[in-house]
């Protein structure tokens, strides 16, 4: 009971400072973001809303349509914190981009986003008195990276396998294509500046419990419904690698389950919360929008998809394909390599009944299945967006590894060190 009203109370704090902070810094004054704004406009409407990076690689895909959004929302800002309640931005048809441009002229807004907080902008407002996109862009980017650094450095000083799977699960959902859109980073910035904590407060249920509850919150406050449970389940398994043998297999799935509790209740009242207050300065029922949407997003058939289950099958499909560098959604090819991959890992670890150490075996299944459940859940998101979700695979990839290295036997091990 006390970690549950700790965790309650570090709902209610988090959400009231990141509130708080949002406020302030959509405070910036309007004209003083205004040049940049245009800049930011101009550049995005030169180019597609989705275009990839890389020639022929889909999961490089820039999201220039989001970031518009965002910008579009920003631009929309000049009353606090009712307009940081209301919030809203301007497309006529020809675009988030133009609409930018649009609401800088005097348009009034004309699509309400009221369902997310939109609050990666305690971020992006105060940038955008210094720099246009790109240098928002960079600067993130420069932030995700040195934060990547330190990760992987605690990480191999605290347990070298650990800091190789951090790393292997990092390169293999592509972690550099995270810095072409403003959209991908918060859950990424929230996952990589929250691991030093888990790392000091591994051996600490109550103080873990307290950070998911925090993490949950600040994913829902910042995030787009990108690849939103990398910020719980990438920690727990950081955490499971530096203590394997703090808890038996009961206990690891009992402190898991109860880990994604206190993320995923968090998570959800930080948007009731939202929905609420929106609704209730607006008039208007934000909750019936965004759990319209919500269906839409789970269950509505995208174009040449003719049922739920191939739809089902489509998202885990199109996931599955942007682990590899294909150019199109789906490669059946690419699906092929990484069910093989998986049958094998299912096989090894099977057969392999003693190892080196003892690995939580029922809680990293969980870990890594739960981003496919998410996947069918939001099917319809996860098969049209699959260029950023698949990047929730991160902890599974992470999850499996490490419950491969921790069954090798130690002989092959110590000839590997001797070596």
């Amino acid at each position: 009971m006390k970690t549950i009203l700790k965790c309650a109370v570090t709902f209610a704090v988090t959400l009231a400072v990141c509130f708080g902070l949002l406020c302030a810094a959509c405070a910036v004054p309007l004209g003083a973001v205004r040049d940049n704004l245009t800049s930011s406009a101009d550049k995005m409407a030169r180019h597609d809303p989705h275009e990839m990076s890389t020639d022929g690689i889909y999961h490089s895909v820039c999201d220039n349509y989001a970031d518009a959004v965002l910008f579009g929302v920003c631009a929309n800002i000049e009353d606090v914190p009712a307009d940081v309640i209301d919030a809203r931005y301007y497309d006529d048809g020809y675009g988030a981009a133009v609409g930018i441009r649009a609401s800088l002229s005097g348009y009034e807004p004309n699509v309400p986003y009221a369902r997310y907080w939109h609050g990666s902008l305690m971020l992006i407002r105060p940038l955008l008195a210094v720099f246009d996109l790109d240098g928002i862009r960079i600067t993130l980017s420069v932030l995700i990276l040195l934060l990547f650094a330190i990760d992987a450095w605690m990480l191999f000083r605290r347990n070298r396998a650990a800091g190789v799977i951090f790393l292997l699960s990092a390169i293999l959902t592509q972690i550099w294509y995270t810095c072409t859109t403003m959209e991908y980073m918060p859950v990424y910035i929230i996952m990589l500046a929250g691991i030093p904590l888990y790392i000091r407060y591994a051996e600490n249920d109550g103080a873990l419990m307290v950070l998911f509850a925090a993490a949950g919150t600040l994913t829902a406050f910042t995030d787009f419904l990108t690849a939103e449970t990398l910020t719980v389940l990438m920690p727990l398994t950081v955490v499971f690698m530096l203590c394997p043998q703090k808890r038996d297999n009961r206990a690891s799935l009992l402190f898991a389950v109860y880990s994604c509790l206190a993320w995923g209740i968090s998570y959800v009242c930080t948007f009731l919360v939202k929905w609420i207050i929106a609704s209730a300065a607006t008039g208007m029922s934000i909750k019936d929008i965004a759990l319209s949407q919500a269906a839409e997003r789970a269950s509505g058939l995208p174009e040449g998809i003719g049922s739920h289950i191939e739809l089902v099958f489509a998202a885990i499909g199109a996931n599955l394909t942007m682990l590899t560098p294909a150019a199109d959604k789906l490669n059946i090819a690419g699906i092929g390599v990484w069910c093989v991959i998986f049958a094998a890992v299912c096989l090894f670890v099977g057969c392999m009944r003693t190892g080196r150490q003892f690995m939580p075996g029922a809680a990293l299944i969980l870990i890594a299945v739960l981003p496919l459940i998410r996947f069918i859940v939001l099917a319809n998101h996860s098969f049209l967006h699959c260029y950023f979700t698949y990047r929730a695979l991160m902890p599974s990839i992470a999850a499996v590894s490490a419950m491969v290295w921790y069954r090798l036997p130690e002989e092959k091990k110590k000839k590997r060190k001797a070596r």
